[in-house]
């Protein structure tokens, strides 16, 4: 079941207000890219200096580093973490919401 951050079950109401909400937010941002999805942004735009809130991505690289990501995997989590902060009504990923993608990519 769904929660909202204070534990509550959100109505269907607030839950479609959060995605039109998040909706608008991607599609602000991406205009004038001929995207309007957070899945069809290019792995370039995703790893452009300053996307993401410093030390967002720091996970990532290491797992990079390590051999335990790769490139396409970075892009996918990224992905999903922007969504995850436009749900979240946030301008831009934080270590949290890559923290949160990284998670559901590693979760048997």
């Amino acid at each position: 079941m769904l929660r909202a951050a204070d534990g509550q079950t959100p109505s269907t109401a607030s839950a479609r207000r959060t995605v039109l909400d998040a909706r608008r937010r991607m599609r602000t941002r991406l205009q004038g890219t001929g995207w309007t999805r957070n899945a069809e942004v290019t792995g370039s735009w995703l790893r452009d200096e300053g996307r993401a809130a410093t030390g967002a991505t720091d996970l990532l690289d290491r797992g990079l580093d390590l051999g335990t990501l790769t490139m396409r995997g970075w892009d996918r989590v990224m992905r999903l973490a922007w969504t995850m902060a436009d749900l979240g009504g946030d301008d831009r990923p934080e270590r949290r919401h890559v923290e949160r993608a990284l998670a559901l990519r590693t979760a048997l």
